[in-house]
């Protein structure tokens, strides 16, 4: 079997809806997946780079599941990717670890597909903005894995309404069974 690696990048997962969901349904799913959850790890954001790089190596398949903000991922998934993708670690003539692995993004918006079109408030689409995870992988010599993404994922408790609560939920059930089958694909 497959093990399994997510990084949940959320900065405060406690307060999400969708990612939780999607991450909490995985994990009925996938009974062996191992989940870091950087926000509970990490809230001074002071990152154990030798325990990062321990998940890594022992993981077949990789998982970062992210709120997307501002075009890329929250500050506390990018500053574990900094820290811990070391030269002699994921790149580098030595930097063999990651080699071959899976990556896959999986991630939110709380932008609609028409928000993230030409013609649309973001005026491009959502693939335009992954060059930098693509490139990382490539870097890294990762496999990197078409991204599972829901969108209009936007809920906030007490502001919302129920029929939109209703819809991120199924929404993120969706988002969770689409990634579920990307991981047993690869």
């Amino acid at each position: 079997m497959k093990q399994v690696l997510i990084i949940s990048g959320h900065p405060n997962l406690a307060q999400s809806t969708a990612n939780s969901l999607i991450i909490q349904e995985i994990q009925k799913q996938l009974p062996n997946v191992e989940v870091r959850f950087l926000d509970k790890l990490y809230p001074d954001y002071q990152i154990d780079v030798s325990a990062e790089q321990d998940a890594l190596s022992r993981a077949d398949v990789i998982v970062w599941q992210f709120p997307f903000y501002w075009y890329s991922t929250p500050a506390l998934l990018k500053k574990w990717i900094d820290d811990v993708h070391t030269h002699g670690f994921a790149y580098g003539s030595t930097g063999d670890k990651l080699h071959g692995k899976p990556l896959i993004i999986s991630f939110t918006t709380g932008g609609s597909a028409q928000d993230y079109s030409p013609e649309g408030h973001e005026g491009m689409e959502l693939p335009a903005l992954f060059p930098q995870f693509s490139q990382t992988a490539h870097l890294c010599s990762m496999a990197f894995q078409p991204p599972v993404y829901s969108q209009s994922m936007h809920y906030i408790a007490g502001i919302s309404c129920a029929d939109e609560l209703a819809k991120v939920e199924a929404n993120a059930i969706d988002h969770a069974q689409r990634l579920i089958q990307l991981i047993q694909s690869v």
